[in-house]
């Protein structure tokens, strides 16, 4: 259900409007309703819009076109190729091997697993007189 407020704050149902107008004749030169049926003399319905449509895509084929962005499917199926060995049996392949083997982790020394938080702040007194507060990370640093 679509309803809409106008500017001036009307509450305005486009659903019940439209099933309301569906027998009025549209406004222009085309001779069809508000539905898309198109209208004889009299206003009576010659051709529905249904109607009108199917015979459209019927008559005109390439009007719409599903295409698959993939592209065509295969139809015949793959065999593998059988003159490509399954694995190289050369002294290259070790050396390949050694060359992209992954190195062994190293071990962190101690120093890495202390805190980053300080333990305390120090006063230093800079050349210009400044007192500037320095953080102390070790107790002995005091």
């Amino acid at each position: 259900m679509t309803i809409k407020r106008s500017n001036r704050g009307v509450s305005i149902d486009f659903d019940a409007l439209m099933a309301k107008a569906g027998d009025s004749t549209a406004v222009g030169n085309m001779r069809v309703n508000a539905q898309g049926d198109v209208l004889g003399k009299g206003g009576e319905i010659v051709q529905r819009n249904e109607d009108r449509v199917r015979a459209y895509y019927k008559n005109n084929p390439r009007s719409s076109t599903s295409a698959s962005l993939k592209g065509d499917t295969p139809t015949q199926k793959l065999q593998p190729d059988t003159s490509i060995p399954d694995a190289p049996k050369t002294a290259a392949t070790a050396k390949e091997n050694v060359r992209t083997a992954k190195p062994t982790p190293v071990a962190e020394p101690d120093e890495f697993d202390a805190p980053n938080e300080p333990v305390g702040y120090r006063e230093v007194e800079l050349p210009n007189g400044d007192i500037e507060m320095v953080p102390v990370y070790k107790a002995e640093d005091e």
